[in-house]
C-alpha cells in the first residue's frame, strides 16, 4: 500500500463513489418502472375481471334457459 501514490487513491475513491451513485440511481429508476408496470397490470386485471363477470352472468342465463327447456 505504501507504493501507491496519493493521487491514485483519489482516483480509486472517485471510481468507487461513481459506481455507488450509478448503482443507487439505476435501482431507483428500476423501482419506478416496476411500480408503473404493476399499476398497468392491475388496471388490465380489473378490466379482465369485469369482462369475466359479464361472461359468467351470460353463461348463467344460458344455463337457466337450457334447464327450462322441456324434454
Amino acid at each position: 500500500m505504501e507504493y501507491i501514490p496519493w493521487f491514485v487513491w483519489i482516483v480509486i475513491a472517485a471510481i468507487i463513489a461513481g459506481t455507488i451513485v450509478t448503482v443507487s440511481t439505476s435501482r431507483g429508476t428500476g423501482r419506478n418502472e416496476l411500480a408503473q408496470a404493476l399499476k398497468q397490470n392491475a388496471e388490465a386485471n380489473e378490466k379482465l375481471v369485469a369482462r369475466l363477470d359479464g361472461m359468467d352472468l351470460r353463461l348463467t342465463s344460458v344455463e337457466k334457459t337450457l334447464n327450462e327447456i322441456p324434454e
